[in-house]
């Protein structure tokens, strides 16, 4: 998203090891503002990628996620501005709710279900049920995504590419679906927009592809 243009911080930690310093470096390069990156005694989480010839991939995790320990700046977000949840744990709740109250449009990955929570952005296998009083926004992989809503689905095809490593594909996705709602347009173009830079990021072997379309093709929407 700052590569297109948006203001964005970055909230989470590294650990106080080499790893760390080299993933908030990289951040700063792409434009992130890394100012509540906290830096965490001992090694920064990590995981090993098993990528298959098709694009999909095993993850192994190596060293325990910390995000549980983390500090949620409530006091910097003004009205106007979203917050996305990448990664969800029941102790952010009372901080999300904190965020909402104070203007943001906060958004989350399953089960990140709050009263003021607009959008529920994940996989197919993140959601255990639809919840009926937020959008769900449900990833299918080359399937496309399906948009549920008001107790209405709407479906929309992925954009056909070469897929070459599938990490990164829905945070790109709900990137450019985020993107699109800040700019105040319409859920489908954000959908659309979205499934336009989950289409760029699988088609390379990294999570962080250098560009992102900035318009997409016309996808039309299939109710089932």
């Amino acid at each position: 998203m700052s590569k297109a243009g948006a203001r964005v911080h970055m909230v989470g930690y590294v650990g106080s090891d080499t790893a760390g310093q080299s993933m908030t470096k990289a951040l700063t390069a792409a434009g992130v503002d890394v100012d509540h990156v906290q830096v965490l005694c001992g090694r920064t989480s990590s995981v090993v990628l098993l990528i298959e010839p098709n694009g999909e991939r095993t993850i192994i995790g190596i060293h325990p996620d910390l995000l549980h320990d983390i500090t949620i700046p409530v006091a910097a977000v003004a009205p106007g501005d979203i917050v996305y949840f990448a990664a969800w744990r029941d102790v952010f709740a009372p901080a999300a709710q904190a965020l909402a109250a104070a203007g943001a449009l906060v958004t989350s990955v399953p089960p990140g279900t709050i009263p003021a929570m607009r959008y529920l952005i994940g996989s197919r296998n993140d959601f255990t049920v639809i919840p009926e009083k937020t959008t769900a926004i449900v990833t299918e992989g080359a399937n496309g995504v399906t948009v549920h809503s008001e107790g209405s689905a709407e479906h929309f095809p992925a954009i056909p590419t070469d897929v070459v490593d599938a990490t990164g594909a829905g945070d790109a996705f709900a990137a450019g679906l985020l993107w699109e709602i800040g700019r105040g347009r319409p859920l489908i173009e954000g959908v659309q927009l979205g499934l336009a830079w989950a289409a760029t990021a699988v088609r390379v072997k990294t999570s962080m592809p250098t560009d992102a379309p900035a318009h997409q093709p016309r996808i039309d929407k299939q109710t089932p």
